[in-house]
Protein backbone atom coordinates (compact mmCIF):
# COMPACT_ATOMS: atom_id res chain seq x y z
CA UNK A 1 0.00 0.00 0.00
CA UNK A 2 0.99 3.38 -1.15
CA UNK A 3 2.64 5.60 1.82
CA UNK A 4 0.09 8.26 0.79
CA UNK A 5 -3.07 5.84 1.40
CA UNK A 6 -1.30 4.71 4.77
CA UNK A 7 -1.14 8.09 5.79
CA UNK A 8 -4.74 8.76 5.08
CA UNK A 9 -5.83 5.97 6.93
CA UNK A 10 -3.87 6.52 10.00
CA UNK A 11 -5.24 10.10 10.03
CA UNK A 12 -9.10 8.93 9.66
CA UNK A 13 -8.33 6.19 12.16
CA UNK A 14 -6.87 8.79 14.91
CA UNK A 15 -9.62 11.05 14.03
CA UNK A 16 -12.69 8.57 14.66
CA UNK A 17 -10.70 6.85 17.55
CA UNK A 18 -10.33 10.33 19.62
CA UNK A 19 -13.95 11.34 19.27
CA UNK A 20 -16.90 8.53 18.77
CA UNK A 21 -19.06 10.87 17.52
CA UNK A 22 -17.69 12.44 15.00
CA UNK A 23 -19.19 12.48 11.54
CA UNK A 24 -16.60 12.58 8.54
CA UNK A 25 -17.95 15.43 5.89
CA UNK A 26 -14.78 15.39 2.99
CA UNK A 27 -14.59 12.24 1.47
CA UNK A 28 -15.04 12.21 -2.02
CA UNK A 29 -12.01 13.69 -2.69
CA UNK A 30 -10.17 11.51 -1.16
CA UNK A 31 -12.28 8.66 -3.46
CA UNK A 32 -10.91 10.58 -6.45
CA UNK A 33 -7.22 10.90 -5.48
CA UNK A 34 -4.86 8.86 -8.29
CA UNK A 35 -3.25 6.89 -5.77
CA UNK A 36 -6.50 5.61 -4.24
CA UNK A 37 -7.98 3.93 -7.60
CA UNK A 38 -4.63 2.75 -8.08
CA UNK A 39 -4.57 1.32 -4.81
CA UNK A 40 -8.56 0.02 -5.57
CA UNK A 41 -7.29 -1.41 -8.97
CA UNK A 42 -4.61 -3.12 -7.99
CA UNK A 43 -6.84 -4.99 -4.86
CA UNK A 44 -9.44 -6.13 -7.10
CA UNK A 45 -6.66 -7.53 -9.55
CA UNK A 46 -5.46 -9.33 -6.47
CA UNK A 47 -8.74 -11.60 -6.18
CA UNK A 48 -9.12 -12.86 -9.71
CA UNK A 49 -12.76 -12.16 -9.79
CA UNK A 50 -14.35 -12.94 -12.97
CA UNK A 51 -16.36 -10.21 -15.32
CA UNK A 52 -20.01 -8.83 -14.14
CA UNK A 53 -22.71 -8.36 -16.36
CA UNK A 54 -20.83 -6.37 -19.02
CA UNK A 55 -18.22 -9.11 -19.85
CA UNK A 56 -15.06 -6.70 -19.32
CA UNK A 57 -12.40 -9.07 -18.00
CA UNK A 58 -9.36 -8.04 -15.69
CA UNK A 59 -7.35 -9.30 -18.58
CA UNK A 60 -9.69 -7.22 -21.15
CA UNK A 61 -8.44 -3.79 -18.85
CA UNK A 62 -5.19 -4.56 -19.14
CA UNK A 63 -4.93 -5.28 -22.94
CA UNK A 64 -6.91 -1.57 -23.03
CA UNK A 65 -4.71 0.15 -20.53
CA UNK A 66 -5.37 0.28 -16.95
CA UNK A 67 -4.27 3.80 -16.82
CA UNK A 68 -7.20 5.10 -19.49
CA UNK A 69 -9.66 2.98 -17.49
CA UNK A 70 -8.80 4.59 -14.26
CA UNK A 71 -8.64 7.93 -15.87
CA UNK A 72 -12.42 7.22 -17.43
CA UNK A 73 -13.87 6.31 -13.94
CA UNK A 74 -12.23 9.68 -11.85
CA UNK A 75 -13.51 11.64 -14.93
CA UNK A 76 -17.05 9.70 -14.48
CA UNK A 77 -16.66 10.20 -10.46
CA UNK A 78 -15.84 14.04 -10.59
CA UNK A 79 -18.57 14.74 -13.22
CA UNK A 80 -21.27 12.62 -11.00
CA UNK A 81 -22.18 10.76 -14.38
CA UNK A 82 -21.07 7.67 -12.49
CA UNK A 83 -23.72 4.87 -12.35
CA UNK A 84 -23.29 1.10 -11.22
CA UNK A 85 -24.23 -1.47 -13.81
CA UNK A 86 -26.34 -4.44 -12.69
CA UNK A 87 -25.23 -7.30 -10.49
CA UNK A 88 -24.77 -10.95 -12.54
CA UNK A 89 -26.58 -13.38 -9.85
CA UNK A 90 -24.15 -16.62 -9.50
CA UNK A 91 -25.67 -19.53 -7.78
CA UNK A 92 -23.13 -20.90 -5.38
CA UNK A 93 -23.64 -24.19 -3.58
CA UNK A 94 -23.67 -23.96 0.40
CA UNK A 95 -21.40 -26.44 2.96
CA UNK A 96 -25.00 -27.20 5.15
CA UNK A 97 -26.79 -27.19 1.15
CA UNK A 98 -28.38 -25.50 -1.11
CA UNK A 99 -27.26 -22.42 -2.50
CA UNK A 100 -26.18 -18.95 -1.44
CA UNK A 101 -26.53 -16.56 -4.27
CA UNK A 102 -23.58 -14.01 -5.57
CA UNK A 103 -24.29 -10.50 -6.83
CA UNK A 104 -21.01 -10.24 -8.99
CA UNK A 105 -20.83 -6.49 -10.18
CA UNK A 106 -18.95 -5.63 -13.33
CA UNK A 107 -15.12 -5.09 -12.38
CA UNK A 108 -15.28 -0.83 -13.24
CA UNK A 109 -17.74 -1.10 -10.12
CA UNK A 110 -15.65 -3.18 -8.20
CA UNK A 111 -12.64 -0.88 -8.41
CA UNK A 112 -15.21 2.51 -7.53
CA UNK A 113 -16.09 0.29 -4.26
CA UNK A 114 -13.06 -0.84 -3.36
CA UNK A 115 -11.53 2.84 -3.35
CA UNK A 116 -14.35 4.08 -1.22
CA UNK A 117 -13.92 1.01 1.03
CA UNK A 118 -10.11 2.01 1.34
CA UNK A 119 -11.61 5.37 2.57
CA UNK A 120 -14.17 4.84 4.61
CA UNK A 121 -12.78 1.34 6.51
CA UNK A 122 -10.70 3.18 9.09
CA UNK A 123 -13.27 5.35 10.11
CA UNK A 124 -15.34 2.25 11.29
CA UNK A 125 -12.28 0.04 12.31
CA UNK A 126 -11.53 2.75 14.95
CA UNK A 127 -14.91 1.34 16.77
CA UNK A 128 -15.11 -1.82 15.71
CA UNK A 129 -15.33 -4.36 19.34
CA UNK A 130 -12.29 -7.20 19.71
CA UNK A 131 -15.13 -9.71 19.13
CA UNK A 132 -15.53 -9.11 15.32
CA UNK A 133 -12.88 -10.76 13.51
CA UNK A 134 -14.22 -10.94 9.67
CA UNK A 135 -13.15 -9.73 6.90
CA UNK A 136 -11.24 -6.97 9.07
CA UNK A 137 -7.42 -6.02 8.29
CA UNK A 138 -5.10 -8.22 9.76
CA UNK A 139 -7.91 -10.56 11.28
CA UNK A 140 -8.72 -13.77 9.83
CA UNK A 141 -10.43 -16.53 10.90
CA UNK A 142 -7.55 -18.36 12.72
CA UNK A 143 -7.45 -15.56 15.15
CA UNK A 144 -11.46 -16.05 15.61
CA UNK A 145 -10.93 -19.82 16.26
CA UNK A 146 -7.82 -19.16 18.56
CA UNK A 147 -10.06 -16.47 20.66
CA UNK A 148 -12.94 -19.65 20.87
CA UNK A 149 -9.91 -22.00 22.28
CA UNK A 150 -9.33 -19.36 24.37
CA UNK A 151 -12.27 -19.20 26.19
CA UNK A 152 -12.47 -22.60 25.89
CA UNK A 153 -9.36 -23.20 28.17
CA UNK A 154 -10.70 -20.50 30.67
CA UNK A 155 -13.37 -22.81 31.26
CA UNK A 156 -16.05 -21.40 29.26
CA UNK A 157 -17.59 -24.48 28.54
CA UNK A 158 -21.49 -23.90 27.52
CA UNK A 159 -21.86 -22.51 24.10
CA UNK A 160 -24.55 -20.61 22.06
CA UNK A 161 -23.87 -22.31 18.71
CA UNK A 162 -25.78 -19.57 16.27
CA UNK A 163 -26.10 -19.09 12.89
CA UNK A 164 -27.98 -15.98 11.72
CA UNK A 165 -30.48 -16.87 9.13
CA UNK A 166 -29.84 -15.38 5.73
CA UNK A 167 -27.79 -12.18 7.03
CA UNK A 168 -26.49 -10.96 4.05
CA UNK A 169 -29.81 -11.01 2.16
CA UNK A 170 -32.36 -9.76 4.73
CA UNK A 171 -30.58 -6.38 6.14
CA UNK A 172 -32.41 -3.73 5.56
CA UNK A 173 -31.39 -0.89 3.47
CA UNK A 174 -32.87 2.18 5.66
CA UNK A 175 -31.22 0.77 8.21
CA UNK A 176 -27.92 -0.15 6.95
CA UNK A 177 -27.33 3.56 5.31
CA UNK A 178 -28.71 4.75 9.05
CA UNK A 179 -26.03 2.99 10.33
CA UNK A 180 -23.15 3.54 8.02
CA UNK A 181 -24.03 7.44 8.12
CA UNK A 182 -23.49 8.20 11.68
CA UNK A 183 -20.24 8.28 11.02
CA UNK A 184 -20.36 9.16 7.44
CA UNK A 185 -21.62 12.42 6.08
CA UNK A 186 -20.20 12.87 2.86
CA UNK A 187 -23.06 13.14 0.47
CA UNK A 188 -22.08 11.79 -2.52
CA UNK A 189 -20.71 8.36 -0.81
CA UNK A 190 -23.48 7.78 0.86
CA UNK A 191 -24.95 8.21 -2.42
CA UNK A 192 -22.40 5.58 -4.03
CA UNK A 193 -23.39 3.21 -1.28
CA UNK A 194 -27.56 3.66 -1.65
CA UNK A 195 -26.68 3.05 -5.71
CA UNK A 196 -24.68 -0.34 -5.28
CA UNK A 197 -27.16 -1.45 -2.83
CA UNK A 198 -30.33 -0.67 -5.39
CA UNK A 199 -28.28 -1.90 -8.43
CA UNK A 200 -30.27 -4.58 -10.37
CA UNK A 201 -29.72 -8.22 -10.51
CA UNK A 202 -29.47 -10.04 -13.83
CA UNK A 203 -30.66 -13.72 -13.31
CA UNK A 204 -31.14 -15.89 -16.54
CA UNK A 205 -31.48 -12.79 -18.96
CA UNK A 206 -34.01 -10.98 -16.54
CA UNK A 207 -33.15 -7.66 -14.74
CA UNK A 208 -34.67 -7.89 -10.72
CA UNK A 209 -35.32 -5.09 -8.67
CA UNK A 210 -33.54 -5.34 -4.87
CA UNK A 211 -35.25 -4.48 -2.09
CA UNK A 212 -32.93 -5.54 0.73
CA UNK A 213 -29.76 -7.04 1.50
CA UNK A 214 -25.98 -6.35 0.81
CA UNK A 215 -25.23 -8.32 -2.13
CA UNK A 216 -22.26 -10.71 -1.67
CA UNK A 217 -19.91 -10.65 -4.45
CA UNK A 218 -19.05 -6.97 -4.05
CA UNK A 219 -16.07 -5.82 -2.54
CA UNK A 220 -17.81 -3.34 -0.17
CA UNK A 221 -20.29 -5.64 1.08
CA UNK A 222 -18.13 -7.48 3.78
CA UNK A 223 -17.47 -4.24 5.40
CA UNK A 224 -21.24 -2.53 5.01
CA UNK A 225 -22.38 -6.09 7.28
CA UNK A 226 -19.83 -5.29 9.94
CA UNK A 227 -20.80 -1.57 10.03
CA UNK A 228 -24.61 -3.15 10.60
CA UNK A 229 -23.55 -5.81 12.79
CA UNK A 230 -21.53 -3.79 15.04
CA UNK A 231 -24.47 -3.15 16.45
CA UNK A 232 -24.85 -6.63 17.74
CA UNK A 233 -21.71 -5.96 19.07
CA UNK A 234 -22.26 -3.12 20.79
CA UNK A 235 -25.40 -4.31 22.11
CA UNK A 236 -23.64 -7.26 23.75
CA UNK A 237 -21.14 -5.47 25.69
CA UNK A 238 -23.48 -2.56 26.63
CA UNK A 239 -25.92 -5.05 27.93
CA UNK A 240 -23.21 -6.44 30.52
CA UNK A 241 -22.80 -9.89 28.52
CA UNK A 242 -19.18 -10.05 29.21
CA UNK A 243 -19.23 -8.69 32.48
CA UNK A 244 -17.24 -11.72 34.21
CA UNK A 245 -19.23 -11.20 37.67
CA UNK A 246 -22.57 -11.11 35.16
CA UNK A 247 -23.01 -13.83 32.67
CA UNK A 248 -19.36 -14.17 31.24
CA UNK A 249 -20.80 -14.66 27.95
CA UNK A 250 -17.93 -14.00 25.22
CA UNK A 251 -19.08 -13.57 21.98
CA UNK A 252 -16.57 -14.78 18.62
CA UNK A 253 -17.91 -13.44 15.71
CA UNK A 254 -16.81 -14.28 11.98
CA UNK A 255 -19.19 -11.89 10.16
CA UNK A 256 -22.56 -13.62 10.34
CA UNK A 257 -20.79 -16.68 11.90
CA UNK A 258 -20.80 -16.78 15.94
CA UNK A 259 -20.43 -18.66 18.95
CA UNK A 260 -21.00 -17.45 22.69
CA UNK A 261 -19.16 -19.03 25.50
CA UNK A 262 -20.14 -19.03 29.24
CA UNK A 263 -19.09 -20.85 32.52
CA UNK A 264 -22.96 -20.15 33.40
CA UNK A 265 -26.53 -20.58 32.11
CA UNK A 266 -27.42 -19.49 28.64
CA UNK A 267 -31.14 -18.63 29.48
CA UNK A 268 -30.12 -15.31 29.33
CA UNK A 269 -27.23 -14.39 26.69
CA UNK A 270 -29.54 -16.69 24.46
CA UNK A 271 -32.32 -14.17 25.00
CA UNK A 272 -30.30 -11.26 24.82
CA UNK A 273 -29.07 -12.49 21.43
CA UNK A 274 -32.67 -13.16 20.03
CA UNK A 275 -33.92 -9.59 21.19
CA UNK A 276 -30.64 -7.71 19.61
CA UNK A 277 -31.41 -9.87 16.23
CA UNK A 278 -34.48 -8.68 16.00
CA UNK A 279 -34.34 -5.09 16.49
CA UNK A 280 -32.08 -4.74 13.63
CA UNK A 281 -34.50 -6.72 11.43
CA UNK A 282 -32.88 -10.17 11.93
CA UNK A 283 -33.27 -13.69 13.30
CA UNK A 284 -31.81 -16.92 14.02
CA UNK A 285 -31.60 -19.81 12.40
CA UNK A 286 -33.90 -22.02 14.12
CA UNK A 287 -32.66 -25.35 12.65
CA UNK A 288 -29.03 -24.33 12.88
CA UNK A 289 -28.60 -22.76 16.34
CA UNK A 290 -27.86 -25.33 19.07
CA UNK A 291 -26.84 -24.97 22.87
CA UNK A 292 -23.99 -27.38 23.28
CA UNK A 293 -21.21 -28.06 26.18
CA UNK A 294 -18.04 -28.07 25.13
CA UNK A 295 -17.98 -32.05 25.75
CA UNK A 296 -20.80 -33.01 23.25
CA UNK A 297 -18.25 -30.47 20.70
CA UNK A 298 -18.99 -28.02 17.85
CA UNK A 299 -17.78 -26.91 14.83
CA UNK A 300 -16.79 -23.50 13.80
CA UNK A 301 -15.07 -21.87 10.98
CA UNK A 302 -13.90 -25.49 9.33
CA UNK A 303 -12.29 -26.89 13.10
CA UNK A 304 -14.36 -28.87 15.50
CA UNK A 305 -13.63 -28.02 19.19
CA UNK A 306 -14.25 -30.53 21.80
CA UNK A 307 -13.27 -30.64 25.43
CA UNK A 308 -12.10 -33.63 27.20
CA UNK A 309 -11.01 -34.75 30.46
CA UNK A 310 -7.07 -36.05 29.95
CA UNK A 311 -6.11 -38.49 32.20
CA UNK A 312 -2.23 -37.89 31.55
CA UNK A 313 -2.79 -34.70 32.76
CA UNK A 314 -5.26 -34.99 35.51
CA UNK A 315 -7.32 -32.67 34.14
CA UNK A 316 -10.02 -31.21 30.85
CA UNK A 317 -8.04 -30.30 27.91
CA UNK A 318 -9.29 -28.24 24.91
CA UNK A 319 -8.74 -30.09 21.73
CA UNK A 320 -9.20 -28.22 17.71
CA UNK A 321 -9.07 -30.23 14.72
CA UNK A 322 -10.45 -30.20 10.69
CA UNK A 323 -14.11 -30.84 10.87
CA UNK A 324 -15.42 -34.14 9.28
CA UNK A 325 -16.85 -31.10 7.00
CA UNK A 326 -14.05 -29.32 6.20
CA UNK A 327 -12.11 -32.97 5.63
CA UNK A 328 -13.86 -34.11 2.96
CA UNK A 329 -14.55 -30.86 0.84
CA UNK A 330 -10.52 -30.97 0.48
CA UNK A 331 -11.24 -34.37 -0.58
CA UNK A 332 -13.45 -33.74 -2.47
CA UNK A 333 -11.33 -30.94 -4.08
CA UNK A 334 -8.17 -33.44 -4.53
CA UNK A 335 -10.59 -35.85 -6.17
CA UNK A 336 -11.60 -33.21 -8.66
CA UNK A 337 -8.07 -31.93 -9.23
CA UNK A 338 -6.72 -35.29 -10.03
CA UNK A 339 -10.05 -36.71 -12.67
CA UNK A 340 -9.91 -38.36 -16.06
CA UNK A 341 -10.49 -34.82 -17.45
CA UNK A 342 -6.86 -33.49 -16.73
CA UNK A 343 -5.53 -37.19 -18.15
CA UNK A 344 -4.15 -35.28 -20.96
CA UNK A 345 -2.57 -32.31 -18.26
CA UNK A 346 1.23 -32.77 -17.88
CA UNK A 347 1.87 -33.87 -14.03
CA UNK A 348 3.77 -31.31 -12.85
CA UNK A 349 1.00 -28.52 -13.51
CA UNK A 350 -1.56 -31.36 -11.85
CA UNK A 351 0.79 -31.30 -9.43
CA UNK A 352 0.71 -27.49 -8.54
CA UNK A 353 -3.11 -27.24 -8.62
CA UNK A 354 -3.11 -29.99 -6.20
CA UNK A 355 -0.33 -28.09 -4.15
CA UNK A 356 -2.23 -24.75 -4.23
CA UNK A 357 -5.32 -26.82 -2.31
CA UNK A 358 -3.31 -28.78 0.13
CA UNK A 359 -1.02 -26.17 1.28
CA UNK A 360 -3.18 -23.77 2.10
CA UNK A 361 -5.96 -26.53 3.83
CA UNK A 362 -2.76 -27.66 5.59
CA UNK A 363 -1.40 -24.08 6.70
CA UNK A 364 -4.72 -23.30 8.01
CA UNK A 365 -5.30 -26.54 10.51
CA UNK A 366 -1.34 -27.00 10.94
CA UNK A 367 -1.21 -25.39 14.39
CA UNK A 368 -4.05 -27.97 16.21
CA UNK A 369 -4.69 -31.43 16.96
CA UNK A 370 -4.68 -32.30 13.65
CA UNK A 371 -1.62 -34.56 12.97
CA UNK A 372 -3.09 -37.79 12.41
CA UNK A 373 -5.96 -36.13 10.12
CA UNK A 374 -3.16 -34.28 8.34
CA UNK A 375 -1.55 -37.63 7.52
CA UNK A 376 -4.27 -39.07 6.18
CA UNK A 377 -5.36 -35.92 3.77
CA UNK A 378 -1.95 -36.37 2.41
CA UNK A 379 -1.99 -40.34 2.07
CA UNK A 380 -5.57 -39.70 0.25
CA UNK A 381 -3.34 -36.95 -2.54
CA UNK A 382 -0.95 -39.86 -3.00
CA UNK A 383 -3.12 -42.47 -3.66
CA UNK A 384 -5.49 -39.69 -6.14
CA UNK A 385 -1.90 -38.87 -7.65
CA UNK A 386 -0.83 -42.09 -8.29
CA UNK A 387 -4.21 -43.16 -9.81
CA UNK A 388 -3.60 -40.75 -12.04
CA UNK A 389 -0.23 -41.18 -13.53
CA UNK A 390 -1.11 -44.89 -13.54
CA UNK A 391 -4.33 -43.80 -15.72
CA UNK A 392 -1.90 -41.66 -18.35
CA UNK A 393 -0.49 -44.71 -19.24
CA UNK A 394 -3.48 -46.82 -19.85
CA UNK A 395 -3.35 -49.05 -17.12
CA UNK A 396 -5.87 -50.04 -14.45
CA UNK A 397 -5.73 -50.20 -11.10
CA UNK A 398 -3.19 -48.44 -8.40
CA UNK A 399 -0.06 -50.43 -9.10
CA UNK A 400 2.49 -51.47 -6.48
CA UNK A 401 3.46 -48.91 -4.24
CA UNK A 402 7.40 -49.10 -5.10
CA UNK A 403 6.40 -48.68 -8.79
CA UNK A 404 5.96 -44.91 -7.74
CA UNK A 405 6.63 -43.97 -3.76
CA UNK A 406 5.72 -40.70 -2.65
CA UNK A 407 9.18 -39.33 -1.71
CA UNK A 408 9.35 -40.15 -5.93
CA UNK A 409 6.05 -38.49 -6.45
CA UNK A 410 6.98 -35.18 -4.15
CA UNK A 411 10.90 -35.29 -5.88
CA UNK A 412 9.58 -35.78 -9.36
CA UNK A 413 6.87 -33.47 -9.78
CA UNK A 414 6.86 -31.30 -6.23
CA UNK A 415 3.69 -33.09 -4.97
CA UNK A 416 3.58 -31.37 -1.55
CA UNK A 417 3.12 -35.06 0.38
CA UNK A 418 5.06 -33.65 3.59
CA UNK A 419 4.85 -30.79 5.40
CA UNK A 420 8.14 -29.53 4.96
CA UNK A 421 7.64 -28.76 0.97
CA UNK A 422 7.92 -25.42 -0.02
CA UNK A 423 5.29 -23.95 -2.08
CA UNK A 424 6.17 -20.96 -4.44
CA UNK A 425 2.51 -18.95 -5.49
CA UNK A 426 2.37 -16.57 -8.29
Amino acid sequence: MSDVIRRLQDRLYTAAKSDAKRRFHSLRDKVLWKETLERAWKDVKKNHGTSGPDGLTIEDIEGQGVLAFLEEIQSDLTTGKYRPGPLLRVDIPKRSGGTRPLGIPNVRDRVVQAAVKLVIEPVFEAEFQECSFGYRPNRGPRDATKEVYKWLNYGLENVIDADIEHCFDEIPHDKLMKAVSRRIADGYVLKLIRMWLKAPVLKDGTLCSVKKGTPQGGVISPLLANIYLHQLDEGWTRNGMTNRWGCNAQMVRYADDLVILSDRALDAPLGLLKALLTRIGLKLSEKKTRLVTAEEGFEFLGFRFIRRYKKKWGKRKTYRFPSPDAVKRVKEKIRKLAGNHVLHVPPDEVAASLNRVVVGWRNYFRHSNASRTLSKVSNYLAYRFRKYLRRRKNKSGMGKYRDMGNWEMAEKFGLALYQDVEVIYD
